[in-house]
C-alpha cells in the first residue's frame, strides 16, 4: 500500500518540521518523534517533497510503523476533503475490503484541515494489514499531508497517542499575521 499511496501523493505532491517552501513563508510544524529516523527523502523537479521516517532499525522496505510527511508541488489547490478523498479512492481501489473514516475536519490557525483514517485488512503488496491516519492541511500554494501508518492492528493507546500527535501538527506563516507561527516551535527531527 505504501507504493500505491506514494504514487498517488507524488502525482499531486511532499516536509519535515518547520519546512518552508522556497519563495514562501509557510512552515509545517510537527513535534519530534523519539526513536524514529529519516529513512527516505525526495524532492521532485516540480517542487513536491517527501520524507519518510521509521523506528530505529527499520527501513522503507521492511517497516512496522512509518511516518510520512509531504508537501505538494506549488499551485495545488484543493480542499482537504477533496485532496484526501483522492487518496481514499485510490486506497479503496488498491485494497479489497479497505475502509475509511473521516475523523475530523475544520480549521486550525486559519488553515482548512481534515483527518482521515484508512484501513486495509490485507495489503496485497505486503500480505499484512495496514492502518493509516492522514492529516491534510490546505496551504496557500501547497497541500501538506502528515501520515502515520502501521502494518499491524495498533493498540488503543497507540491510536490515541498518534491522533494526539497529528492534532499538534500545524501550518503557520512566518511573515503573515493571519496564520502566525508560535514563538516556540516543536523540535525538528
Amino acid at each position: 500500500m505504501r507504493y500505491v499511496i506514494a504514487s498517488l501523493l507524488a502525482s499531486l505532491l511532499v516536509a519535515p518540521t518547520a519546512f518552508a517552501q522556497s519563495g514562501g513563508s509557510e512552515q509545517l510544524l510537527r513535534p519530534q518523534v523519539p526513536g524514529y529516523v529519516k529513512a527516505f527523502e525526495n524532492t521532485e523537479a516540480d517542487g513536491a517533497r517527501l520524507w519518510e521516517y521509521v523506528p530505529n532499525g527499520e527501513n522503507v522496505q521492511q517497516w512496522t510503523e512509518m511516518l510520512t510527511v509531504t508537501a505538494s508541488r506549488p499551485g495545488v489547490q484543493a480542499t482537504p476533503r477533496q485532496f484526501l478523498g483522492f487518496i481514499e479512492s485510490g486506497w479503496k481501489g488498491a485494497c479489497p475490503g479497505g475502509e475509511s473514516s473521516w475523523i475530523r475536519e475544520g480549521e486550525e490557525n486559519g488553515y482548512p484541515f481534515a483527518l482521515l483514517m484508512l484501513t486495509c485488512p490485507n495489503n496485497p503488496a505486503s500480505g499484512k494489514p495496514e492502518y493509516t491516519w492522514f492529516k491534510g492541511i490546505q496551504g496557500a500554494n501547497h497541500f501538506y499531508v502528515v501520515q502515520k501508518a502501521y502494518r499491524f492492528a495498533p493498540e488503543r493507546e497507540q491510536v490515541v497517542s498518534w491522533v494526539q500527535y497529528l492534532s499538534k501538527v500545524q501550518l503557520c506563516d512566518a511573515q503573515g499575521s493571519a496564520h502566525p507561527c508560535p514563538t516556540t516551535r516543536p523540535a525538528a527531527r
